[in-house]
């Protein structure tokens, strides 16, 4: 991997005004996302959103500091939103959206409920200056960019099909929108992430994902750190059974290196964020939130934003 090279990719896709914060659930999405958007709010209005939180209202907008602001984007409002856009008659889209049949199309119909979430994520780009989006893991996610190019190909005509072909150009354009694909130093993400690429690379061949590996274990002093140095290959240990803390840092860091030649192999240019040890301190909320913080100056030190 070229660090310098790796760094201006990263830095390049971050630096766009919507950013899709992808990769397997448990990767820390949500942290990385949520430091993407605290750094870029230091400068200008950012909106941070999640897609359905059943831990958040639906629909709210949260204030977290003065220019940086979360939303809980959910289809149900978000479907009612967009017909009132459409109809801008307040009586009629409560008629509307409230009949039996349209609930039922809105539910069932294929793809509606993942293109009006992001519809309106692609309505607020003009309400702020920057935004961040924390995607759903994997697989639901590709399903609302798979949404998207259906009701471009599927339908002819109608708003729907127009708006789906506005996003598309939205989110193909790479002066607009970046992708990021975040993974553990674990096998499976990082090869999961390899086809979430190749998803993304059909339907967006022109704007390509950059990638993060999270919780980066730190090399120690006797670790070999020489990038022409192959890493030693763990099946070749005679036991993974570590006896001190200090060979238990030195196996971490070969094994982490071992799963990396997934990305090198493919020659995926790659950021690194730093493993951080877990704070205990205080309410939930307060250790997450000092997390992210301590994410994002990682991304600043770097020169990832």
């Amino acid at each position: 991997m070229g660090t310098r090279l790796a760094c201006e990719t990263l830095a390049q896709t971050l630096k766009r005004p919507i950013i899709f914060v992808s990769g397997k659930g448990g990767v820390g999405k949500t942290a990385v996302s949520q430091a993407i958007a605290l750094s870029h709010s230091r400068r200008k209005k950012t909106l941070w959103i999640g897609f359905e939180d059943p831990l958040r209202p639906a629909g709210e907008t949260q204030k977290i500091s003065r220019s940086l602001f979360h939303m809980n984007c959910v289809a149900d409002l978000a479907f009612e939103e967009y017909v009132g856009m459409k109809i801008k008659i307040p009586g009629l889209t409560r008629l509307f959206t409230q009949n039996k049949l349209i609930q039922f199309l809105a539910k069932a119909g294929p793809g509606i409920h993942e293109l009006v979430l992001l519809g309106k994520l692609w309505h607020e780009r003009h309400n702020y200056d920057q935004i961040v989006a924390d995607m759903p893991s994997t697989g639901y996610g590709l399903a609302m960019f798979q949404s998207i190019e259906n009701w471009s190909t599927m339908f002819r005509g109608g708003p729907l099909f127009k708006d789906a072909e506005g996003m598309l150009a939205t989110f193909a354009d790479p002066a607009t929108t970046g992708q990021l694909i975040v993974s553990l130093p674990e096998e499976m993400p990082l090869q999961e992430s390899l086809e979430l690429d190749q998803f993304l690379s059909r339907i967006f061949p022109e704007n390509r994902a950059s990638f993060v590996v999270n919780r980066r274990f730190p090399a120690g002093d006797t670790c070999d750190t020489s990038p022409e140095k192959a890493p030693e290959n763990p099946d070749t240990w005679p036991s993974p059974v570590t006896s001190s803390m200090l060979e238990y840092a030195r196996k971490r860091y070969q094994l982490e290196k071992f799963n990396l030649r997934i990305w090198n192999d493919a020659a995926i240019q790659f950021g690194e964020l730093p493993f951080v040890a877990p704070i205990t301190s205080g309410r939930p909320e307060a250790s997450a939130n000092a997390l992210v913080g301590i994410l994002a100056e990682h991304l600043q030190q770097r020169g990832y934003v």
